[in-house]
C-alpha cells in the first residue's frame, strides 16, 4: 500500500504481471490499449479492475499525464469490497468511474466487431472474384474451402441488452452520484460489482473477436497474396501493356503539380500521405491510427478543392484527374491493379447523365461555383442566404460584404465543400470511424462493378420504385391561362432527385434534403457514395420511404402530426402513438405494433421506413407483410400503380383502396378533359402541362 507518483509516458502496470494490487487513480490520466483500441481512464478510477486475484493485467497502464496512484492489496475477491469502505469519501467517484470505464470497454467491443465485418468482407468479396479472374488469366484454381466456410464475424455482441442499458442508466446518475451513494458502501459496492462483471464478460468477448482477426488474417494470407498477383496479371492482360495505365505510375506527384496547390498545404498532405502510407495494418482502428486518418482528411480537402478550381477552368481533364475527382484515387499504390484498371475504366466511360439528375460531386461543386445551382443547406440546416444573413446579424460581416459573399464563387464553393461534400462522405462511406477520404483498396467490399453507380444504373433503381409509387415525387401546382378563362387548375409536376456521386466507396444512401433551400417545387438532393458496397435495392426503397416522410413533414409544416389536417405523417404518427387505445386493435396486433416500435426505438420515420420498404418490395408483388392500419395509410397516400396496382386490384385487401383511388382519378380526368376541349375547340396547341396532367393521371 502507499501513494506513487508517475511522470507522463511511464508504464504503471504491465499486461503480463500478476495482479496483487489495485491502484485507486488519484490525479492525472491514464491510458490502457485493448486490442488496438485505446481507453482514457480518467481520476476515480480503479487500475486493474475486471482482472481477478492472480490473474495477468492483460494489457499495459501507461501514464498518460503526471499521475498519482494509491495501491491496495488484491488478493481475493474482498478486497474490492474494502475499498469502498476504507475509503468512503471516494466511493461515489470510484463507482462512476468503473461504469464509465465499463461502457468504455463495452465501446471498444463494438469497434473491434466492426473491424472484423469489413475484414471478412473484404475476404469473402475477392474470394467471389476469384474465380473468375482465374479463367481470364488462364491460372488453376486453388482450392480455398477453407476460406469458403470460414463463419462471418458474430453480429451480437453476446452481452445482454439490459445489461447494457443498466450501465448507460447508471451514467446519467453522474451528477447525483453523491446524493446517491454517500454514506452507503452497499450501494457502491452493488454497482461496481454489476460494471465488474460486466468489464470481464466483456473483455471475453474482445478476446474471442481478436481471436477470430487473427485466425482470419492468418487463414487468408496466402489467398490474398495469389489474389493480388492474379489482379495485377489480369490488369496487364486487359490493358494490352497498358500505356493509358503505365501513365498511372506516380500519380500522386502529377495530382500535386496539377493543383498547384500552396507550399504549405503541399507540405502537410505529402507528410499526411507518408504517414497514412507507413500504417502496417490499415484495417486498423486505434486512436493513432484514427489521428493519421483524421490528418489526412484535413490535407485532402484543399488539395481536392484546388483540382477542381483548375478544372472548372479547363476544356478537357486528364484521365488521372477524373480518377481523383470522381472516386478520391490519390496513390494508385494503394490499390490493386485490377482496381486501378476498373477505375481508369469508369472515369474513361463516363458521361453525364442526360437528364441532368445523376451527377458526380466534382460536376455538382463546378455548377455551385458557376451560380447554377444554388448552394445545399449546413448541417444546421440553414442555406448559403441564411448562413450569410445570420453572419450579417450576428456583426460578423457588413451588409455590403454579404451581397458579395452571396454572389462569390469561391466563398459558394467552401460553403459547400464544408458542408455537403466533407459531411456527406462521411455519410455515404458509412462506418464513419474509419472514414478516410482517399480511395484505398482496405475499404474495397464487394464487386466494384456491381456497385458502380452510374446513371443508367441509378435510374434503373429509381424507376424501379416509381413503377410502384409512381407519385412520390410529384408536387401539386396550379396552371392558369386567363386568355382562356383558366384561373386556378390543380395539376401535378414531378421534381426527380438529384443525386450526388461522392467520390468514396460506400454503404449508406443519404437524403441531405429534400428540397432546394425553401422552394418546394424543386428537386431533393440525394448523396450516394459512386460505388455502393450495400445492397443496392433495398437502399434505394429506404431512401425513397425518408423522402416520402420528410417532403410530407415539409408541405404541412407545423400541422406535420396534427389529426385535425390528415396526411400522410398526422396519420401514421396517431396510429403509432395512440394504438393501445384503439379498441378495433386486437390484442396481438398491438403486442406486434409494440415490438415493432421498441425495435426502431420509439422512433415514428422509422417503423414508416420499415414499413414502406416491405409495402414496395413485398406487398407490392401480392407478398401481403403489413398490419392493416399501415397498409389503408400506405395505400392511401402512396398508391400502387402499373402491374402492382393490376396484381392487387381484385385482392380483397387492396380492392377497396384501389376502387376509391380509380373513382378520384376518374373524376380528375374529366375535368382535364373538359379544358383540353376548350383549347382543342378553339383550334390552339394543348399546353405540355395538361398533356402531362392526363398522364399523370393514367398510372
Amino acid at each position: 500500500m502507499g501513494l506513487s507518483e508517475w511522470t507522463a509516458g511511464s508504464t504503471i502496470l504491465k499486461g503480463n504481471d500478476t495482479a496483487d494490487s489495485l491502484l485507486i487513480l488519484i490525479k492525472g490520466s491514464v491510458e490502457i490499449v485493448i486490442s488496438d483500441v485505446t481507453i482514457t481512464l480518467q481520476p476515480g478510477s480503479i487500475l486493474g479492475l475486471g482482472v481477478g486475484p492472480g490473474e495477468q493485467y492483460g494489457c499495459d497502464y501507461k501514464a498518460q499525464s503526471d499521475c498519482s496512484t494509491f495501491a491496495c492489496p488484491y488478493s481475493d475477491e474482498e478486497g474490492i469490497e474494502s475499498l469502498f469502505t476504507e475509503y468512503a469519501k471516494l466511493a461515489p467517484t470510484m463507482t462512476q468511474q468503473a461504469v464509465k470505464n465499463a461502457y468504455k470497454v463495452y465501446n471498444a467491443l463494438l469497434e473491434l466487431r466492426e473491424s472484423a465485418e469489413a475484414q471478412y468482407s473484404n475476404v469473402i468479396s475477392r474470394l467471389s472474384a476469384y474465380p473468375d479472374i482465374c479463367r481470364m488469366t488462364g491460372d488453376q484454381i486453388r482450392d480455398y474451402t477453407v476460406l469458403s466456410v470460414f463463419p462471418q464475424p458474430q453480429t451480437d455482441t453476446g452481452i445482454e441488452e439490459w445489461r447494457v442499458n443498466f450501465i448507460k442508466s447508471l451514467i446519467t446518475l453522474d451528477s447525483k452520484k453523491d446524493e446517491l451513494l454517500n454514506g452507503r458502501p452497499g450501494l457502491s459496492i452493488g454497482f461496481t460489482g454489476m460494471a465488474v462483471d460486466f468489464i470481464r464478460d466483456v473483455r471475453t468477448q474482445i478476446a474471442q473477436t481478436e481471436k477470430y482477426r487473427s485466425e482470419l488474417k492468418n487463414a487468408s494470407a496466402d489467398f490474398l497474396i495469389v489474389f493480388a498477383a492474379l489482379s495485377a496479371k489480369k490488369a496487364a492482360l486487359a490493358s494490352g501493356g497498358g500505356d493509358d495505365l503505365s501513365a498511372l505510375t506516380g500519380l500522386f506527384d502529377r495530382i500535386l503539380v496539377y493543383s498547384k496547390l500552396s507550399a504549405e498545404d503541399t507540405k502537410e498532405i505529402r507528410e499526411s500521405m507518408a504517414e497514412y502510407r507507413s500504417i502496417k495494418d490499415r484495417y486498423g482502428i486505434s486512436d493513432d491510427i484514427r489521428k493519421i486518418r483524421r490528418r489526412l482528411s484535413n490535407a485532402y480537402y484543399p488539395l481536392y478543392e484546388a483540382v477542381l478550381l483548375r478544372a472548372i477552368k479547363e476544356k478537357d481533364i486528364p484521365v488521372y484527374v477524373k480518377m481523383f475527382l470522381m472516386f478520391g484515387l490519390l496513390d494508385e499504390t494503394l490499390v490493386t491493379q485490377d482496381e486501378l484498371q476498373t477505375l481508369y475504366g469508369f472515369a474513361s466511360s463516363y458521361r453525364p447523365d442526360t437528364d441532368a439528375h445523376v451527377m458526380c460531386a466534382y460536376e455538382w461543386l463546378a455548377k455551385i461555383y458557376s451560380l447554377e445551382a444554388e448552394p445545399s443547406r449546413n448541417e444546421f440546416d440553414l442555406d448559403y442566404p441564411a448562413y450569410l444573413r445570420e453572419q450579417k446579424n450576428s456583426g460578423e460581416i457588413t451588409e455590403e460584404q454579404e451581397k458579395k459573399l452571396l454572389v462569390s464563387p469561391k466563398h459558394r464553393l467552401d460553403f459547400e465543400m464544408s458542408n455537403l461534400f466533407k459531411l456527406g462522405s462521411r455519410m455515404t462511406f458509412g462506418r464513419i470511424s474509419a472514414f478516410e477520404p482517399v480511395f484505398d483498396d482496405v475499404n474495397v467490399i464487394g464487386s466494384m462493378e456491381r456497385g458502380y453507380l452510374h446513371a443508367d444504373r441509378l435510374n434503373q433503381e429509381l424507376n424501379d420504385i416509381t413503377d410502384r409509387d409512381f407519385s412520390i415525387f410529384y408536387r401539386e401546382d396550379i396552371y392558369s391561362n386567363p386568355e382562356q378563362n383558366i384561373t386556378q387548375l390543380p395539376i401535378h409536376r414531378e421534381y426527380r432527385p438529384d443525386f450526388i456521386l461522392m467520390p468514396v466507396m460506400g454503404q449508406r444512401f443519404a437524403l441531405w434534403q429534400e428540397i432546394a433551400g425553401k422552394k418546394r417545387q424543386s428537386s431533393a438532393r440525394v448523396l450516394v457514395p459512386i460505388i455502393m458496397s450495400d445492397d443496392i435495392p433495398t437502399a434505394m426503397t429506404k431512401l425513397c420511404g425518408e423522402f416520402r416522410w420528410e417532403m410530407c413533414k415539409t408541405e404541412q409544416g407545423i400541422h406535420w402530426n396534427d389529426m385535425r389536417d390528415p396526411s400522410l405523417t398526422a396519420e401514421y404518427t396517431d396510429y403509432l402513438q395512440f394504438y393501445r387505445k384503439n379498441s378495433m386493435i386486437t390484442a396481438d396486433i398491438k403486442e406486434r405494433i409494440k415490438t415493432e416500435l421498441k425495435k426502431h426505438n420509439n422512433n415514428y420515420k422509422s417503423v414508416f421506413v420499415a414499413d414502406y420498404t416491405d409495402y414496395i418490395r413485398y406487398e407490392s408483388n401480392g407478398s401481403l407483410r403489413l398490419l392493416k392500419n399501415a397498409r389503408e395509410i400506405l395505400a392511401k397516400y402512396c398508391p400502387f400503380s402499373g402491374k402492382s396496382k393490376e396484381l392487387l386490384s381484385e385482392n380483397p385487401q387492396y380492392k377497396p383502396y384501389i376502387e376509391r383511388f380509380n373513382n378520384h382519378e376518374t373524376r380528375d380526368r374529366r375535368i382535364i378533359a373538359l379544358t383540353i376541349k376548350r383549347f382543342e375547340k378553339d383550334g390552339i396547341e394543348v399546353p405540355q402541362e395538361l398533356t402531362d396532367e392526363v398522364a399523370y393521371l393514367s398510372h
